[in-house]
């Protein structure tokens, strides 16, 4: 276990480090750009929580499968419809100024988010928790964190801070994100322990989210960068 969580959180430092290189632009960007960015991560959110209850369907009843679930009632809003974190972040978006359903989805990142749901179809559920309960929990934190840190800085976004819905991002950012990371490390910690063998696909799993992840935001900014040329 101390050489994969060392692999994992060598990997977590490298993820840190190209998150907070590609989102530090979001301090200086326009109003314009910074809405069309914030719009892209709202179909993240969708995909990542049909993921999850594919995940928990997928694994054997145990501490892990109870406690993924528990991430996804919370995801959904612990039964009211109003708390789901899509809703939660559809509300950030309204109060600054983007009408979510008007905005559309990059294809390449359409394309890289139906991949994702496929493997977790296609490949094991071990494979899946390290693809969407590490990475969705783990290193969708540190991006959500680094994307947070830089656009509160813009001095657009500091001008109507006291009118912007910050709910969405007092949950990502803060101590409930850091406690779902320990608690599941220790989760898989106890996995591992019974099964040897699932620290494989448990990396493998989580190395595929890395890759996404990163390639997720190159693919936002390659939108960008295209349309400014077009424009």
């Amino acid at each position: 276990m101390q050489d994969f969580w060392k692999l994992a959180d060598e990997s977590k430092t490298e993820a840190e480090f190209l998150a907070d290189r590609k989102l530090q632009t979001l301090q200086t960007l326009p109003m314009e750009k910074l809405r069309r960015i914030f719009v892209q991560y709202r179909y993240f959110t969708i995909y990542y929580i049909s993921d999850m209850a594919h995940l928990v369907h997928r694994l054997p009843f145990g501490n892990l499968r109870s406690l993924l679930a528990e991430f996804l009632s919370e995801e959904l809003g612990e039964g009211n419809a109003l708390d789901a974190h899509p809703n939660l972040y559809d509300d950030f978006l309204l109060s600054v100024g983007i009408e979510p359903t008007a905005c559309e989805a990059i294809p390449s990142n359409i394309a890289l988010l139906e991949e994702i749901s496929m493997l977790m179809g296609t490949e094991s559920s071990t494979q899946g928790v390290g693809l969407r309960g590490l990475g969705g929990e783990c290193l969708c934190q540190l991006y959500l964190s680094a994307m947070h840190s830089h656009f509160s800085k813009n001095p657009a976004i500091v001008a109507i801070a006291d009118k912007i819905d910050w709910r969405f991002w007092e949950i990502h950012i803060g101590e409930v994100d850091i406690q779902h990371r320990l608690r599941l490390r220790a989760a898989i910690d106890e996995e591992i322990v019974k099964s040897p063998k699932s620290e494989r696909e448990i990396r493998a799993g989580y190395e595929k989210s890395k890759a996404a992840w990163d390639q997720f935001w190159t693919n936002i900014f390659e939108a960008e960068d295209e349309a400014a040329v077009q424009a």
